[in-house]
C-alpha cells in the first residue's frame, strides 16, 4: 500500500493510521462506482477555491 499526498508541491508525511484510513475510504468510494475493471492506481487531484467573504 503506498498513499502519498502533495499540497503545493511538497510531500505531507503521513503516519500509519491517516495512510490506512485515506487508502480505505477512496477504495471504498471507488467499489460503491461500480467500476468496469479494478483500481490499480488511483491518482486524486483537488483544487481548493479560496472562500469568498
Amino acid at each position: 500500500m503506498k498513499v502519498q499526498i502533495l499540497v503545493n508541491g511538497k510531500e505531507v508525511k503521513l503516519k500509519d493510521f491517516p495512510k490506512r484510513a485515506l487508502y480505505n475510504v477512496v477504495l471504498g468510494f471507488l467499489k460503491s462506482l461500480k467500476l468496469e475493471e479494478e483500481p490499480k492506481e488511483v491518482v486524486l487531484k483537488l483544487e481548493v477555491e479560496e472562500e469568498k467573504t
